[in-house]
């Protein structure tokens, strides 16, 4: 496997204009219920979650189950590109890509832009998506609604409103809710600890 290394140094470049282009877009507390959502250690790692990846390869090797290990940044790479192939030059070049930015842009604007162009379902993509599901002021959603849409990010919504899709949407809520509290009652023992 050989990359241009040329190549990928023009796509990081123009990936970095559309954070600058896009950043302001989405409120940043969105990005909160993101991190919970989708990437939880995002304050430890720099576009890579090890730990997500020796998860997702253990459980890959001994159970039937699969699950993913992109982070933010990663899925912000994957969405621009267009890329969803499932190769490992891809995987590697997703992340290579995701370290680059990570280094030139912040992690809360690479989020910003991430929901600013994501897929949430039928007819729902990026920013015009969220306002139609939030209205057009997005910075008036209510904490229920921005989580419905994090939960959209995993599941996004058929064509056809199903009561399958429904239990999906409704278990990953409570899921983010739960993360998301958890997350809360850590920051304020943080707090308290560096007051103390």
């Amino acid at each position: 496997m050989v990359l241009n290394f040329f190549q990928l140094k023009n796509k990081l470049e123009k990936y970095a204009e559309v954070v600058d282009q896009k950043s302001i877009e989405i409120p940043e507390f969105y990005t909160e219920y993101l991190v919970v959502a989708e990437d939880h250690r995002s304050r430890f790692h720099c576009g890579i979650d090890q730990v997500g990846i020796l998860r997702a390869i253990y459980k890959r090797l001994f159970t039937v189950e699969i699950q993913g290990a992109s982070t933010i940044e990663q899925q912000f790479v994957r969405v621009v590109t267009g890329d969803y192939s499932h190769s490992l030059q891809r995987k590697f070049r997703e992340q290579l890509l995701a370290v680059f930015l990570a280094k030139k842009k912040t992690k809360i604007d690479i989020a910003k832009v991430y929901l600013a162009i994501a897929y949430y379902g039928y007819n729902c993509e990026g920013t015009t998506g969220i306002a139609k599901l939030v209205g057009s002021d997005l910075r008036l959603a209510s904490e229920d609604q921005v989580i419905s849409i994090m939960a959209r990010l995993k599941y996004p919504k058929p064509s056809a409103n199903t009561a399958v899709w429904q239990e999906k949407i409704t278990q990953r809520v409570s899921y983010i809710k739960k993360r998301h509290q958890l997350a809360a009652s850590k920051s304020r023992q943080r707090t308290l600890h560096a007051a103390a």
